[in-house]
């Protein structure tokens, strides 16, 4: 049952639909500081020929019917035209949602902004009554009053995350780039301003009810949709009720989602990105329609960025840590952007062209140009920032306790080595992987050892492969996950587990982690990134029992790979590689697999499986592999590889650089040491 709301009584007393659309006109204009679509337009072509003709493409394309959806691939896939809106043909869902997000109407709404081509915004315009028109908002109460919940989430046009996305970030641009033309009438007006309606109360009432703890990116999205209607359409009946709700809800989200260190509490790089530039928006918004934002909050977005910078790879690019994408998406330069949007300091632009090329940037900015109000002054600080990047003054490692991260890296240059790792479990949400121990591995430009990255959402092979501990830098017992894996958004129960430690000494860092998914057994590994050059991965699994098999997994980014006597080297011609040396006991095992750098693309990479049976009379697991990365061109290690285990712990003999005398470490159970 939905409320039976008509024009008369959304809007206050004598007040009409032809008088809700001069206010709207007059808005808009006076948010956008007197300039109309056109001369944002012009704006935005002057000082962006090459976006404002992309953005053009991309309409034509669109006229069409002509879309890249998730579960399409990467080629235009024709969508109907109009587009057949709750229509799936390629079986994934987010097909279905981000149809229903609508960001091609924008881009046709835009194009019309710097063609002038009516024909693009009556197709735009056309597209938003059809969806109107044929898409109705489930029943949002029964015949009691209470509210359905259910009817807001899974696989519907009117998921809550979709409402609050189309109030967010297309809706409102749509609205404002097209109301002057002679397709915006007052009957169209009449048609959103009840669907908006509609949008607000799904928004404000059941939205909490699906996340009562405000911990995680979709409230953030719905409630930054629900405060932009309200700015929209402060006539609308209950928008004072709807803005205040979105502004308490957003501070709370703050809250709940960044920790004290500036991480969000998914711990999933693209995520986090994501996050910082839904939380700026908030900042955004306000200053276009004058609304205070809390001085903390602004602080604890900085924070924010702190950690974009640190969940960077050395090479640029996320490290791709649970449901992320390794490049071109959701980056630091995305949070750069938005920072840059949301506080106008050049500096954020400065750090993210340190490592990104200025097409990255730049792809970020053509999706948002037409909320940036001087597109010309942001050209001149793209241009100077490009000269002047700045290299981050940050420490080299970072424990991020709350997420039960660690970024360790040799030096923020480009070649850099640099090392990610994580245990968190129970996981916070199903956006991570199977995960707990692994690592991705950097190394002078190149990418090496690596998590997988995403891929797809479809529940299939390909997500279940992509999730799942045997495509990760992980350790697994009796080949078995660490939890179970039941659909793409589905987990088994899990165990404890976390980094127990992180320490520091001259040519040492180390990170000790534990959890007990295996239990009885406890899997505890221990990272050390010694000389700055290579990476120690000691795995001790004890409580084991007869019969047992301990595995050790590795994800190279390679296709060509060598035995040799002590373990394997890949053999990528003028690339870096990476040497990896193991106990020779150790049965070996090489597969074919993927690495994803963004939605259904992948490239083939070389999974390592090493096994080992343990003995009837151990009860302990203890094994050293050592990752040694290779410049290009740099001969593999010829010096002598030890591990033993003695009374007093794990003994290990690892080579040193330049002939110096090899480290000998010992793992006592508790610290790795020196000796």
């Amino acid at each position: 049952m939905n409320p039976t709301v008509t024009i008369q009584d959304m809007l206050p007393k004598g007040m009409d639909a032809g008088q809700v659309l001069t206010r709207l006109k007059e808005r808009v204009l006076k948010a956008n500081r007197g300039r109309t679509a056109m001369d944002r337009g012009a704006a935005v072509r002057e000082a962006f020929p090459e976006l404002a003709a992309r953005t053009a493409e991309l309409a034509r394309e669109a006229m069409q019917g002509l879309l890249v959806l998730p579960g399409t691939g990467p080629e235009l896939y024709f969508v109907g035209n109009p587009p057949r809106w709750t229509f799936n043909p390629v079986n994934d869902n987010e097909y279905t949602f981000h149809l229903n997000r609508m960001h091609h109407l924008k881009t046709l709404a835009e194009a019309y902004s710097v063609t002038g081509r009516l024909d693009y915004a009556k197709k735009a315009l056309e597209e938003l009554e059809n969806w109107i028109d044929t898409v109705p908002c489930p029943d949002i109460q029964d015949e009691t009053g209470a509210y359905i919940p259910e009817h807001f989430e899974g696989l519907t046009p009117w998921r809550a995350l979709e409402a609050g996305i189309r109030g967010y970030r297309t809706w409102p641009l749509i609205i404002e780039l097209l109301v002057d033309t002679p397709y915006f009438t007052e009957a169209l007006l009449e048609k959103i301003l009840r669907s908006i309606y509609t949008h607000c109360l799904v928004l404000f009432h059941v939205s909490p009810m699906l996340w009562p703890k405000a911990d995680h990116n979709h409230y953030l999205m719905e409630n930054l949709g629900l405060m932009s209607f309200a700015c929209l359409f402060p006539e609308m009946k209950d928008s004072h009720l709807f803005f205040t709700h979105s502004q308490r809800e957003l501070d709370r989200c703050m809250a709940a989602q960044c920790t004290p260190c500036g991480g969000q509490i998914e711990g999933c790089p693209s995520y986090h990105n994501g996050c910082v530039f839904w939380f700026a928006m908030r900042v955004v918004f306000a200053r276009k329609f004058h609304v205070d934002v809390p001085e903390a909050y602004i602080r604890q977005l900085d924070k924010m960025f702190v950690h974009s910078v640190y969940a960077t790879r050395a090479c640029g690019g996320n490290f791709p840590w649970g449901d992320s994408h390794i490049a071109e998406k959701e980056t630091m330069s995305l949070a750069a952007v938005s920072c840059y949007m949301a506080c106008g300091d050049a500096g954020y632009l400065k750090t993210a062209l340190y490592f990104y090329p200025v097409s990255t940037i730049l792809e970020d900015v053509r999706d948002n140009l037409w909320r940036i109000p001087d597109p010309g002054n942001l050209k001149s600080v793209i241009e100077q920032a490009e000269k002047t990047p700045v290299k981050p003054n940050l420490p080299l490692v970072a424990w991020q306790k709350d997420l039960d991260q660690v970024y360790i890296r040799t030096g923020w240059e480009r070649d850099a080595v640099s090392l990610m790792t994580g245990c968190r479990t129970p996981v916070q949400n199903l956006h991570a992987h199977i995960d707990a121990g692994g690592f991705d591995l950097t190394a002078y430009g190149d990418t090496l050892v690596t998590d997988p990255g995403i891929y797809t959402y479809k529940d299939s092979e390909d997500r279940k492969h992509f999730k799942s501990a045997f495509w990760h830098n992980c350790l697994t017992v009796n080949n078995k996950n660490m939890w179970e894996y039941i659909s793409s958004w589905a987990y088994g129960p899990q165990k404890e587990g976390g980094i127990i430690s992180v320490s520091k000494e001259p040519g040492l860092v180390s990170v000790v982690s534990c959890h007990h998914n295996y239990a009885p057994a406890a899997a505890t590994r221990i990272l050390a990134l010694i000389d700055d050059r290579m990476l120690v991965v000691i795995d001790q699994v004890r409580g084991l029992k007869s019969g047992d098999s301990v595995q050790i997994h590795f994800h190279l980014d390679r296709t060509l790979v060598k035995l040799t006597s002590r373990g394997l080297c890949t053999e990528a011609a003028g690339k870096p590689n990476v040497e990896l040396l193991y106990n020779p006991a150790m049965e070996t095992r090489l597969e074919t697999g993927k690495i994803s750098t963004a939605n259904d693309v992948w490239h083939d990479s070389t999974l390592v499986h090493l096994n080992y049976q343990v003995e009837a009379e151990a009860k302990e697991f203890l094994h050293c592999s050592l990752l040694i990365p290779l410049r290009t061109g740099q001969a593999l290690s010829c010096e002598e590889f030890r591990q033993e285990k003695r009374e007093e712990g794990f003994f290990m003999v690892i080579p040193a650089a330049g002939g110096d005398a090899p480290h000998r470490l010992l793992w006592n159970g508790k610290t790795l040491v020196k000796i």
